[in-house]
């Protein structure tokens, strides 16, 4: 009974998940097709991340609000609140960030890829109850607004400062941040993801 509960909830769990599937042209990709969002990993990719948590599945679009969803499309219109493609540590190849969880918590990895071996790095874990049901802040103080519910945090490339900075180190920092809260800014380094701070 217990595993069939567990099964049930899994299921339930990623049947909205964005799709993580082997590439058939072994190279990396993200793509929305019909308000889904697709994952393209090459082979080895694939297996890394799996070996890693074969639980881990990547939030859908449908997990996040219209107001998170339309402030991806501003500051990119490609961008999607949990995964993006960018070359991390600067060896001109490119990597790709994602955001998800298991059945107990939240992470945001990093597979890098170096001379066609792909390594997994865990940059944060989080511990939101019942993050899918967040209550999203408004950025109106009105009654009348409405209110709206899914999960808070994102991920993207680094912005602003930070950014020019690890520019400069020919890297692209990660950001994770929380809707109209704080955020904080990831770099690679040894293999690591270390808090980047001016």
């Amino acid at each position: 009974m217990i595993k069939l509960l567990v099964l049930s909830l899994l299921v339930a769990s990623t049947a909205n998940a964005s799709k993580v599937v082997k590439s058939e042209t072994n190279t990396l990709d993200l793509a929305v097709t019909s308000g889904t969002v697709e994952i393209k990993l090459p082979e080895v990719a694939f297996k890394v991340l799996n070996q890693w948590n074969p639980e881990f599945t990547p939030y859908s679009l449908t997990d996040y609000s219209k107001s998170i969803i339309e402030l991806m499309k501003e500051i990119n219109p490609n961008q999607v609140p949990m995964a993006f493609i960018e070359d991390l540590d600067g060896n001109d190849k490119k990597d790709i960030v994602l955001f998800g969880a298991d059945l107990k918590k939240q992470y945001v990895v990093a597979l890098l890829q170096r001379d066609k071996k792909w390594t997994l790095i865990k940059v944060a874990q989080l511990n939101i109850p019942n993050i899918k049901t967040s209550v999203i802040p408004s950025l109106t103080a009105s009654e009348t607004a409405t209110k709206e519910f899914g999960v808070p945090v994102y991920v993207l490339p680094a912005e602003g400062e930070q950014a020019e900075k690890l520019k400069a180190k020919k890297k692209i920092g990660i950001q994770v941040e929380t809707y109209l809260g704080s955020g904080e800014v990831y770099e690679i380094n040894n293999n690591k993801a270390v808090k980047f701070t001016l």
